[in-house]
Order: C-alpha cells, then sequence, then structure tokens
C-alpha cells in the first residue's frame, strides 16, 4: 500500500491530486513518512505536478540507469575509452537514422508517435460531459469531477496539458465540441520542423586509435590506481529494498517441517512448538465405543438373563484360543478394526466408561 501512494503523490500532475496522496500517507504511515518525504529535497525533482512545464516532459522513473545500461549493452563492462567510442557509435546511427525517417514527413505537421498518442486519448475522452461558458472556456465534467479548461491559454485544471504538451483528454473532449483539430493544439516542441532540426547535425565517423594525430604537449595521462575487490565483480545492478531479485525461487514453496511458504526445511528457522507437537501427535484407543449408564444396565440385564445359556454356548479352550488369534494381529496387537487413531483435541471431555458383562457381550 505504501508502494502504490507513493507513487501516486510522484506521478500527480496537479496540485490537488498531490496533496490527497500526501495525506493518505501520512494518515498511513505517520509523521515518519512525511518526515522521510521532506528529506528528499525540493518537489520539482520527484512529483510531477512541480516539474517545469517549459520542458514539455513528463517522465518520472527510479530505473533510467536500467534503460541506459541496455542500450549500452557489452561496452558497459569494458574500459573507459571503449565505453565512450561506444557510446559515440550508438549515437552517430541513431541520428543519422532519424534524419533519414523525418525526411518524408511534412514540416507543418507533428511527428507520428504524437498523432497516435492523441487518437489513443481521444478515445477515452468520449464519454466526458462537457459545458462552454465562454468562447474558448469550457466546463468538463468526468464522473464526480470537475475540470475547468481554456482552449485559449492551453491550460487545464488536471494539470497534464501543461505538462507535456499535448493535449489532455479534457482538453480533446472540448476540441470536439469546439470543431477544432486536437493537432493545433500540441506543443511545438512536437512538430516535424523541430524533429528536424534536432537531428539536422550528425556526428563524423573517426579511423581506429592508431591511425589518431600524435600529441604534441608531451603529457601523458596515467589511469587511476584501482584496488581490485574480493569476488568477482557484479554485472547486475543493485536492486532496491523490497525489489524481487532475479532468478530467485518462487514463494510457493513449502516446508515440510512447519508447514509455512516461501522457504524448505533446509532453510527454515521456525516450526511447531512442544507443546503443538504433542497436541498434534496421534493417540491409539482400544475399544473405543462409549455407552452411557442406561446401555451398560440393560447390557447388565441381559447378561444376568443369558446366565444359564451361557455354559452351554461356551466354546471349548481350542476354540477360544483360536478366535483370539485371529482377532490379534502380529506381536499380540490389536487388529486394526478394534483400533482407532485420535488426536488429543478429539479426546471425550470425560472418561470413557465400559459396561460390566460376561466376556462374550
Amino acid at each position: 500500500m505504501m508502494y502504490v501512494l507513493f507513487w501516486r503523490a510522484c506521478n500527480a500532475s496537479s496540485a490537488f491530486t498531490f496533496r490527497k496522496a500526501m495525506e493518505k500517507l501520512q494518515k498511513a504511515g505517520g509523521d515518519d513518512v512525511m518526515t522521510w518525504f521532506a528529506e528528499l529535497g525540493e518537489k520539482s525533482k520527484w512529483s510531477k505536478h512541480a516539474f517545469d512545464p517549459n520542458v514539455c516532459n513528463d517522465s518520472n522513473t527510479s530505473n533510467f540507469v536500467e534503460s541506459f545500461n541496455s542500450t549500452l549493452g557489452v561496452n558497459r563492462c569494458r574500459p573507459i575509452l571503449t565505453l565512450l567510442e561506444g557510446i559515440r557509435r550508438v549515437c552517430m546511427v541513431r541520428i543519422a537514422t532519424r534524419m533519414e525517417n523525418a525526411k518524408s514527413w511534412n514540416d507543418e505537421d507533428i511527428t507520428p508517435k504524437i498523432v497516435k498518442l492523441v487518437k489513443e486519448i481521444g478515445k477515452a475522452s468520449s464519454k466526458w460531459r462537457v459545458f462552454k461558458s465562454s468562447p474558448g472556456e469550457y466546463e468538463i465534467h468526468e464522473g464526480r469531477s470537475q475540470f475547468p479548461l481554456s482552449l485559449n491559454k492551453k491550460v487545464c485544471s488536471c494539470g497534464a496539458w501543461q505538462l507535456t504538451g499535448v493535449p489532455c483528454r479534457h482538453a480533446i473532449r472540448a476540441c470536439i465540441d469546439a470543431k477544432l483539430d486536437p493537432h493545433d493544439f500540441v506543443s511545438s516542441w512536437y512538430s516535424v520542423k523541430t524533429y528536424k532540426q534536432a537531428y539536422s547535425v550528425c556526428i563524423n565517423p573517426i579511423p581506429d586509435t592508431e591511425q589518431w594525430p600524435a600529441d604534441e604537449s608531451g603529457r601523458i595521462i596515467m589511469p587511476p590506481k584501482m584496488k581490485r575487490g574480493i569476488g568477482r565483480p557484479s554485472r547486475n545492478r543493485k536492486r532496491e529494498e523490497g525489489e524481487e531479485q532475479p532468478g530467485k525461487r518462487s514463494k510457493t514453496v513449502k516446508c515440510s517441517k512447519c508447514g509455512c511458504f516461501g522457504h524448505n526445511k533446509t532453510t527454515c528457522k521456525g516450526g511447531l512448538t512442544g507443546k503443538e507437537l504433542k497436541t498434534n501427535e496421534p493417540v491409539v484407543i482400544k475399544n473405543p465405543r462409549v455407552r452411557d449408564q442406561s446401555n451398560a444396565a440393560k447390557a447388565a440385564k441381559q447378561s444376568e438373563a443369558l446366565g444359564s445359556q451361557s455354559a452351554a454356548t461356551q466354546p471349548s479352550a481350542s476354540q477360544a484360543a483360536t478366535s483370539t488369534k485371529k482377532t490379534k494381529g502380529k506381536k499380540g496387537r490389536p487388529s486394526a478394526e478394534q483400533q482407532t487413531v485420535l488426536t488429543a483435541s478429539q479426546l471425550p471431555s470425560q472418561p470413557i466408561q465400559m459396561s460390566q458383562g460376561n466376556s462374550q457381550s
């Protein structure tokens, strides 16, 4: 939750949304969170609503180094001069490619990427209601929220238009109502003319180091003294606290010792206590038939009535021994039918009372 609220405050494009996000952060984390934010420095460095609107860029990310290293490729692991040469080649090819692609574009239009972006934003603005106040002044209703907007000043209360230079969904809805082209309200930074001007200067190719002219000054620049660290040098970037590490075991691993998820029995640091193990220990109870007093009395009467017949029907000693062997398992233990496995939690609260009768009953 703190992670979501943090990025909500960082990506807030207006002072109102920023204040709401900070209030939720303070409510969830207390004054310590506000102290931590105060140590970050100026808001113009980490919150969108305080960015310079003349730059027309709302990029706000914490992993820019990862994108930069991905662009460098293998060159990032090479010495400094070889690294600089790799950067020069990447920039040289990129400038030449973009300059070649822009030759067929019309100077009066905006770049194709921004055209596609305006089209996608326009699809999301079809549900909003628009109310005209005066020529160029509108009030856009988005659900329960209201956003004053001025096409004359190119300003919207949501702040996204001033921040990026591209009309927001509220501005495009007002343009549709006024029957105006949204492309006319895009900043000049995204025009084809500015694009061609940015990539008009190319980087000249150079020969290899052996063909470079000799330095006549006679100065020799020695490399800095470096001390090799212990172990193999790491090629992966250091992950932030709480960020998932690559190649780690899935969190669905279940420990067979304590039954928890996220580790196995080798790395288990806990488990069930002795009391819990004793509670879950199985208990073997013989003859688990429980009878109340009424059943015991009935059994006593039946045994007295059948007392005279017991002598005639009593089996011989050999038959009794045979039946005893059948009812017993290995090593004289009772058979499975006469045993019931119960845990301590399943035992009855009252002691088991056995009926008094003859040996057969």
